[in-house]
């Protein structure tokens, strides 16, 4: 494949000799690149009060017959240097060729020029005069602006950049233009910044994509949580409902015979066993559940946010359940000696499901670490009971909520 190729494509008045174009095919061929120049678009000029949009479609079209040959896929860059009506000339080529990735160096635009001018256009550069009579200054230069487009200003120049009173002036204002929009290193330079442009937008739509499907699935548990929630409320409310009756006639018979026991649910530490992947599901439920009333001076949302980590940690975390009756009522993680969380559904709970949970716990470590938020008392009483030691308080970064390292 060939290096690259320039077409010059003139103004009406301004020929592929004259500085813009003369000194912009130099430095492209200089970089090894091809060059086609416009000398004559094959359309009759009738001077300055011609109907420019009527040139420049019957330039398009002798164009298209003239270039048939050229084949612009062999070329790497395809480069077009347009002066004056000749950034109208181009732009149109390029949609009616369908050529694709063109690099438009554009050198006194006119006002029809401003219509071509899209996000998707490739412009190197623009060049205008502050004396320019053809191009309205306000729109070309918020249209770079808003395009993100270099724009060269020539202070006093005119539609060829030249003010004609100053030589001196009028070569440093050319030099300028070309210097700053007809360098080849600029192509380069645009593919780089598009390429970025179009990583940065895969990314964000990748992360959208994702934060949503995080949200949905997160959406889903909670509907699932709370559908199984509300059924394991009516049965906890008819169990509590039995138990009451129970308890009361048990109260009645023991207080007949001179007692007055509260009986405690047996608790067995053969109940103890290894998380296995299945038990995903319940126990998020009794993590988020327990957290949502037993830290309740922590936002909901905090946790729920936070659920989709958790379930991750706990997957890779060492994690014993309490199961009765094939149900998990309680589990205990660590990483290392560093407790993750100990929680039991609070039907469970102040009938040692905990101390055996934490027992297994201990048997496997030589000594142990749990971070509490000193706002839970029942924790720290719990703790406190197992012989843990407040060592340091700490303020938790995420919630604000002051916390305290103990250790056993």
């Amino acid at each position: 494949m060939k290096k690259g190729l320039i077409v010059l494509l003139p103004g009406i008045r301004y020929s592929c000799d004259c500085p813009l174009l003369y000194y912009t095919r130099l430095s492209y061929e200089y970089a090894g690149y091809e060059c086609i120049a416009i000398d004559d678009y094959g359309v009759e000029s009738k001077g300055h009060g011609e109907d420019l949009e009527v040139f420049a479609d019957l330039a398009v079209k002798n164009l298209i017959i003239r270039l048939k040959d050229t084949d612009f896929a062999e070329y790497e860059k395809v480069v077009f240097a347009e002066k004056s009506v000749g950034t109208v000339i181009g732009m149109a080529l390029e949609d009616e060729l369908k050529i694709e990735n063109v690099y438009h160096i554009v050198y006194t635009p006119l006002n029809q020029t401003i219509t071509y001018i899209t996000p998707e256009r490739r412009i190197l550069g623009m060049a205008v005069g502050t004396e320019d009579k053809h191009i309205e200054q306000k729109v070309i230069s918020s249209t770079c602006k808003k395009l993100g487009v270099s724009l060269v200003t020539v202070k006093g120049g005119g539609h060829r950049l030249e003010g004609g009173k100053d030589v001196g002036k009028d070569i440093s204002a050319l030099v300028q233009a070309v210097t700053m929009i007809g360098d080849p290193a600029l192509v380069d330079k645009l593919d780089k910044k598009i390429a970025d442009e179009k990583a940065k937008a895969e990314k964000a739509a990748k992360d959208k994509e994702e934060a949503e499907k995080a949200k949905a699935e997160a959406a889903e548990v909670a509907a699932k949580m709370k559908a199984k929630s509300a059924q394991k409320k009516e049965a906890a409310k008819k169990a509590k409902e039995e138990k009451e009756k129970q308890e009361k006639e048990a109260t009645s018979k023991e207080t007949k015979n001179g007692t007055n026991q509260v009986k405690m649910r047996p608790v067995k530490p053969t109940n103890v066993r290894k998380y296995i992947p299945r038990d995903a599901e319940e126990v998020m439920e009794i993590w988020l559940l327990s957290n949502v009333k037993e830290q309740s001076f922590i936002p909901k949302k905090y946790w729920n946010k936070n659920f989709t980590e958790i379930k991750r940690v706990i997957g890779i975390a060492s994690v014993y359940v309490y199961e009765e009756a094939g149900k998990i009522v309680g589990f205990i993680a660590s990483m290392e000696n560093v407790m993750v969380g100990i929680y039991v559904e609070e039907d469970y709970r102040d009938h040692g499901v905990g101390k055996v949970l934490l027992d297994k716990l201990k048997a496997d470590m030589g000594g142990l670490e749990a971070s509490v938020y000193t706002k839970n008392k029942r924790a720290l009483d719990f703790f406190g009971r197992e012989k843990f030691e407040g060592k340091t308080f700490m303020v938790d970064q995420a919630t604000g909520e002051e916390q305290v390292l103990l250790e056993w």
